[in-house]
């Protein structure tokens, strides 16, 4: 995946199906396109249970409620989380943004994350905002 800037502060995001996905990023505040996408890459930051960063961009898990971090449940999710840390994540974008992150259903090395986080900590699906029922 590589970021190419143009003269605004517009990123074009190439992710694994090879078409540019424009994200208005500046390299720092994305905004997908309202069709399904694929981001492919490492997991480059853990930033709590719920959202993580592909190749340095924020991703939050779609349908997935987490205490926040801060909070002892909050801290023992993103603990539970971190060792997905440098691990090849795959995506789903489902079109979604909320505060600056891409939303998404994402595996980690083939293993559902938002699952994982739910069996391994206090995580719950969030209903509301399972797009696809995902989980």
């Amino acid at each position: 995946m590589q970021c190419r800037m143009t003269v605004q502060p517009v990123c074009q995001w190439y992710l694994s199906i090879g078409e540019p996905v424009v994200l208005n990023y500046g390299c720092k505040t994305p905004r997908a396109s309202t069709s399904k996408r694929i981001l492919s890459g490492a997991v480059t930051h853990v930033r709590g249970g719920d959202t993580i960063e592909v190749n340095g961009i924020p991703i939050r898990l779609a349908a997935l409620d987490c205490p926040e971090k801060g909070k002892q449940k909050g801290d023992y999710a993103t603990k539970v989380t971190k060792p997905f840390y440098g691990l090849h994540a795959k995506c789903e974008l489902t079109g979604a943004r909320t505060y600056y992150r891409l939303a998404g259903y994402c595996s980690i090395n083939g293993t559902d994350f938002g699952r994982y986080t739910m069996h391994n900590s206090s995580c719950k699906v969030w209903e509301k905002f399972d797009v696809w029922n995902g989980h």
